[in-house]
Formats: structure tokens, C-alpha cells, sequence
């Protein structure tokens, strides 16, 4: 997740497609509502035994693989798997994959080397700068990442002044359903995305606004303001508007500077321009991956600003000068994630988060770990969790069977903190 990969703009992925559909024969079914595109076959098609066919015409076409977040595969790309499509006489190029249980799950194509999305599908997501195709295989929890007729929050793009980071940066806020017609208080939760992400991830690929409204109108989550910020500290705001090169050139210190930004200069921004209920009780934080990692360092180094932490796989061999290495899993090839083969030393992980004994359980009201088993970063989380257990460090922990470093398994970690957090506080 939190290792950028190569990726084409969004225009040059849209002129891939279409260069890659060719000219319509007579013969050549079209879209239902667009005539003039040739499709072959509809794609993605969703069976009711939850398989999924993949159609793409490209007659021309050498090779095509699809790629995405589907736990199915012939080989991995980057943690992610990777399935050879096959072509028929007509240049059909066709595969089903399946069954899958119910869930969102984004992928693209690789025409010849260079990635596309579906030129069929509609439903286009991003994640920093790669861009995929959702293929929605319907049940639970799939229903909470739809929007649904229930009361919905406001979504804002709001920027703020960072003095911390020398910059104007730009962040995303959610402010829960009545917020604008009420006087009411509410407690704030600040979501940080993973590595190659940016303030629309959890929007985009997260399906968090969807999960708040409808959590929310079930009565499992409290009303609350949720703040998305861009937790790359040489970033304004998204490169898909503004794209910047990255200063840090991979130093994995540089990731600890958008914490102490946050905590010196958003906090108090929200606080004095939202209606909060400005105190540590009321006040949660959780990320993914780059993100998890940059959550814990900065709740366990401000314990007076945190009460409620949530770490989803986080990446703790980012952290500076703590990553090992280590003998590989024996099963390395079904892995999907980061950090195979890595971990991290426990006296350097231990210096960066001076406060770990007792005194945290006084603070914290919830200390959430989640992972998954089939994450590349399972054993750093081994290995941590004897660090927190040797110094008396309360937590729960969430371990969920068949789950890589993938937006399936941060989707149902945000259901489950999202619902716990703040119904204890005052």
C-alpha cells in the first residue's frame, strides 16, 4: 500500500482505453446508452454465485492481465494478484473470478504492459495516483459502502494553515447528518490514510462517508466530525490536483513531521472553527498502514490529546531506524502487502514512543490493533505486540482470517473503531 507504484494520469489511462476498443463492426454489440462503443461483452458482469466475469475487446492485443484487490490470483504485482485474461476469435479478451464473498473490490487491466481501466465500467475510484474500477459483489457489508436512503453528512474540502510543515495545506472534512441546523457539540475523529494516498483516499477507495451515514442511521456509531487530512508532509493537497515531488526522497524520518503537524496545527484549527468538544475524551485518531504507523507515534507521544487509537496493519518498519530484516515466511507467495522479510528492532521502536507502560492504560479508553492474516506485515506486529504485552500495554486486538494489506480489510477495520469509539466518554 504505502509504496507508490508507476501509474499513467488519468487522461492517458482513458486514451489507452479507448485506442485499445476498436472501430465497431456492424455485428459488434454496443453499451446499453452508448451506441457507439463497441464492448464485445458487457464487464464486469457479477454472477449470483458471486464469481465475476472481466470482458475487455482489444483485438490487437498481445496480452492482457487483470489486476486488482481480489484474493484470487496465478502470481502477485506489487501485493497485489495478478490473473492472465484469454482471447476468443474475435478478440475478446475474458475471465471469471470467483467466487468472492460480498465486498467492493477495484482493479484494472494491463494491456500489453501498460495499465487501463475498464472502458465499460463507469465506477472509477483513485487512490493517490492510481486509478481502478470498482466491481461490487452484493451482501454484507457491501450494503454499508453504498449510498442508501438514510440522513447524510456533509463532505468538505477545507483548508488550513500549517505552520509546523511551512505550509497552506488541504484537508477532508465529514460533519454528521443536523450538523448544520443544530447547536450541538460532537466529538472529533481524525482518519489518516496509507502511503501513496491522500486526503480522498478514505473517501474514494474507503467508502468512509458511506460507512459514517449508514453506521450512524443504524445507531451503532455516534454522530461525529470525522477529519481526512493529507498525511504526506510535502504535500498541499492531492497530486491528482496538485502533484509535487516528494522532498523526503524515501528518508523514513521525514513521515514523523505531519503528526507534530497535526497535533500543533489541525487540532486547534478544527477546534475553533467546528463545533467540537474540545478535549482528549472526546478526541480519537486511527490510520492505515504509513498512516497507522504516524497514528501511534503521535497518540502515544500525546497522550493528553488522544483517548481513543486505532492502528489498521499499520507499517511500523517505516518508522525511522527501526526496520530488521528477517528470514522470510514460509508462506511468503501467498502474502499480499509490504514488508515481507522485514520487522523491526524492539530498543529503537521502543525510544520513538516513550510513554508504553501503565501510564497508557490510564489515558487511553481504546487502544485498537487490527491486522490481517495474510499481510506482509504480520510479523512486525508480532513482534510489537511483545513490546506492548512486556510493558503492560492494554489493547485489542483484531486479527481477521484471508485479508492482505487491502481496502477490504481497512473498510471493516473502520466499521468496527468507528463503532466502539466515544461511548464511554462523558
Amino acid at each position: 500500500m504505502y509504496k507508490l507504484r508507476s501509474t499513467l494520469i488519468a487522461s492517458a489511462l482513458f486514451t489507452t482505453a479507448i485506442c485499445m476498443a476498436q472501430a465497431p463492426s456492424p455485428a459488434t454489440p454496443s453499451a446499453p446508452g452508448n451506441p457507439q462503443q463497441p464492448v464485445g461483452a458487457p464487464s464486469p458482469v457479477v454472477h449470483p454465485d458471486g464469481t465475476i466475469t472481466f470482458n475487455l475487446l482489444a483485438p490487437t492485443a498481445g496480452s492482457v492481465i487483470l489486476d486488482g484487490d481480489h484474493p484470487i490470483g496465478n502470481g502477485y504485482r506489487n501485493g497485489q494478484n495478478v490473473l492472465s485474461m484469454t482471447k476468443d476469435d474475435k478478440g475478446l479478451w475474458s475471465i471469471t473470478v470467483g467466487p468472492l464473498k460480498p465486498d467492493f473490490y477495484s482493479y484494472y487491466f494491463i494491456v500489453d504492459g501498460a495499465r487501463m481501466p475498464d472502458p465499460q465500467n463507469v465506477r472509477l475510484t483513485r487512490d493517490g495516483i492510481r486509478y481502478s474500477n470498482w466491481a461490487v459483489v452484493p451482501g454484507e457489508p457491501t450494503s454499508n459502502y453504498e449510498v442508501n436512503d438514510v440522513p447524510h453528512g456533509q463532505v468538505s474540502q477545507v483548508w488550513y494553515p500549517s505552520p509546523t510543515l511551512k505550509l497552506t495545506r488541504r484537508m477532508t472534512v465529514y460533519t454528521p447528518p443536523g450538523y448544520e441546523s443544530s447547536t450541538v457539540r460532537y466529538p472529533v475523529f481524525y482518519l489518516i490514510h496509507g502511503g501513496g494516498g491522500d486526503e480522498k483516499a478514505w473517501v474514494d477507495m474507503g467508502r468512509a462517508t458511506e460507512i459514517f451515514d449508514n453506521l450512524i442511521a443504524q445507531g451503532k456509531m455516534l454522530p461525529m466530525i470525522v477529519v481526512i487530512p493529507n498525511g504526506n508532509e510535502w504535500q498541499t493537497e492531492s497530486p491528482n490536483d496538485h502533484q509535487v515531488k516528494n522532498p523526503s526522497n524515501g528518508n523514513a524520518g521525514q513521515i514523523l513531521q505531519f503528526p507534530d503537524s497535526l497535533v500543533h496545527d489541525m487540532i486547534p484549527f478544527i477546534d475553533k472553527t467546528y463545533r467540537t468538544k474540545a478535549d482528549r475524551e472526546n478526541r480519537a485518531i486511527a490510520g492505515l498502514s504509513r498512516g497507522g504507523a504516524q497514528t501511534l507515534y503521535a497518540a502515544l507521544n500525546h497522550l493528553d490529546e488522544f483517548a481513543w487509537v486505532g492502528v489498521f496493519s499499520g507499517g511500523l518498519p517505516l518508522l525511522p531506524g527501526v526496520l530488521i530484516n528477517i528470514p522470510m515466511p514460509a508462506d511468503a507467495a501467498t502474502r499480499r502487502g509490504p514488508d515481507l522479510g522485514h520487522s523491526i528492532d524492539p530498543a529503537k521502536f521502543e525510544a520513538l514512543l516513550p510513554p508504553l507502560g501503565p501510564d497508557v492504560n490510564k489515558k487511553l479508553r481504546l487502544l485498537y490493533l487490527s491486522i490481517g492474516t495474510d499481510d506482509g506485515l504480520v510479523e512486525s506486529w508480532i513482534d510489537a505486540r511483545k513490546i506492548f504485552d512486556q510493558k503492560g500495554v492494554k489493547y485489542t486486538w483484531v486479527e481477521r482470517s484471508g485479508y492482505g494489506h487491502e481496502w477490504p480489510f481497512w473498510r471493516l477495520s473502520l466499521a468496527d473503531f468507528s463503532s466502539r469509539i466515544f461511548k464511554t466518554a462523558n
